[in-house]
């Protein structure tokens, strides 16, 4: 399944404390939701992990390995026929060739989504 057209930033900006908040759209329309699952749309984990990579990607503009996720809670089902809103807060470290990143995934309406720390490893 291809992540192509999942969802579209529409929103970067930099916060007092040094992260980077992502304002997303997810597609609604997207293939993927036709099939997890059929008549009630859940967005999957790895396709917010997915996004978290994009985003770090994009902000770094290196081509990223995800290394290890860890402490990861999913702690809200996203239906994004109801909210395709998202917001990822993505605090970014560099030592040397590895990024980490803890994540912070919210609704609009501030409600907790996700919750992980990630390592990437540039290729």
């Amino acid at each position: 399944m291809s992540f192509q057209n999942f969802y579209r930033v529409l929103e970067e900006k930099n916060t007092v404390d040094n992260a980077m908040v992502y304002t997303i759209q997810l597609n609604k329309a997207h293939d993927i939701f036709r099939g997890h699952f059929p008549g009630k749309p859940v967005t999957p984990g790895v396709a917010m992990l997915q996004i978290i990579k994009d985003l770090t990607e994009g902000h770094t503009g290196k081509s990223l390995f995800m290394q290890e996720v860890k402490d990861v809670k999913f702690l809200s089902v996203v239906d994004p026929m109801i909210e395709p809103m998202l917001l990822f807060s993505l605090r970014m470290v560099r030592e040397a060739n590895i990024i980490t990143v803890k994540n912070n995934t919210s609704t609009p309406d501030a409600t907790p989504v996700l919750k992980c720390n990630v390592t990437f490893v540039e290729e």
